[in-house]
């Protein structure tokens, strides 16, 4: 309600002082005849009896916006009811959804890591089979930093759209119609109140109208954690180290080399697996690819989607400043 607010007690005060002012001026103009100074007070008195009318149906304004962003939305994700909830829930999901992918890519870039430098040595000769895995090892670092930066991002747009939620309607709303009550400051004022409108409605909307990522950054985490989970790509453990044929014949079962050679070894190797079930490069390859569109899709919903949001509400805020902050020409007011 707004008297449990003292921002709107103290426009209210405001308003009442401005409204006994523009009273003052109009009997000093006509007293004196300045019309000037009588018009002036006429100007204040119904800008006055304007900002009065809106701190009178503040609550029913506010419920009015509330009503409408709940409309937007339809209990999409959470218990929120408005769409800056909505949002943040989103925001929230996506971010845990993010942290769970760069766990699983972290781990996958170690496992790279530790094939790509594995060297096998023959005595007369020594060779690293998967050497060749530096840049699909540079691809993926390269995604780990884009997503711990975009992790960043998600919660700057939390806090923005938390410092909105609770302070848009509840502080610059009032403290608008306060410096809109004040001839000097009426533009400042309009500008709050577009400013406070439009941050609560129209940015969040515009953003939860983009696809939401969630689901994208689900199959790639699943992706990812599958290909960890599988046994035949998991690390050699330390004391088979010593076996050069353990491991090599394990290097050529992953390479595909073994499914084209009718040798003892790589028949004992690969019995139980398929061609397509130990397929290491190409596993990698559609986890690039996976891992490529979540990041895409989160980068629409991050950057894209606020920047074309912003763009909208600063527009909308330039429109209300005008309209709000503007004064009312008395042309048609005669003084006799």
């Amino acid at each position: 309600m707004p008297e449990e607010f003292v921002g709107m007690e103290i426009a209210t005060v405001v308003v009442t002082a401005s409204i006994v002012l523009a009273g003052i001026l109009i009997g000093i103009g006509r007293a004196f005849s300045y019309k000037r100074v009588e018009n002036f007070g006429m100007e204040e008195f119904i800008q006055s009896l304007i900002n009065a009318a809106i701190i009178g149906a503040f609550a029913a304004i506010v419920q009015l916006i509330n009503s409408v962003s709940s409309s937007i939305v339809e209990g999409t994700c959470g218990t929120g009811t408005t769409v800056i909830e909505q949002l943040v829930c989103i925001m929230e999901r996506t971010n845990a959804n993010l942290f769970l992918l760069f766990q699983e890519t972290v781990r996958l870039t170690n496992t790279l890591g530790y094939y790509q430098s594995l060297n096998l040595d023959f005595s007369l000769f020594s060779i690293q089979p998967f050497s060749n895995l530096s840049a699909i090892s540079l691809l993926f670092s390269a995604q780990i930093l884009l997503l711990q930066l975009l992790m960043v991002f998600v919660e700057l747009n939390i806090l923005i759209l938390n410092f909105i939620g609770e302070n848009a309607l509840l502080l610059l709303f009032p403290i608008g119609l306060v410096f809109r009550t004040f001839f000097a400051t009426r533009r400042l004022g309009g500008f709050l109140i577009g400013l406070a409108i439009g941050a609560y409605l129209l940015y969040p909307s515009f953003v939860i109208i983009f696809p939401d990522p969630q689901s994208d950054v689900a199959n790639a985490t699943a992706n990812v954690t599958e290909f960890n989970t599988k046994s035949f790509y998991a690390t050699v453990p330390i004391i088979d180290l010593n076996d050069n044929n353990a491991i090599a014949a394990k290097l050529d079962v992953m390479s595909g080399r073994c499914f084209d050679s009718n040798s003892p070894q790589c028949v004992a190797a690969i019995q139980g697996h398929s061609r397509e079930e130990v397929d290491f490069v190409g596993d990698l390859t559609i986890v690039a690819q996976k891992n490529t569109v979540a990041i895409s899709k989160v980068l629409l919903y991050l950057v894209v989607a606020p920047l074309f949001s912003l763009i909208i509400t600063l527009i909308f805020i330039k429109e209300i400043t005008k309209i709000l902050g503007s004064e009312i020409v008395l042309d048609v007011v005669k003084v006799v």
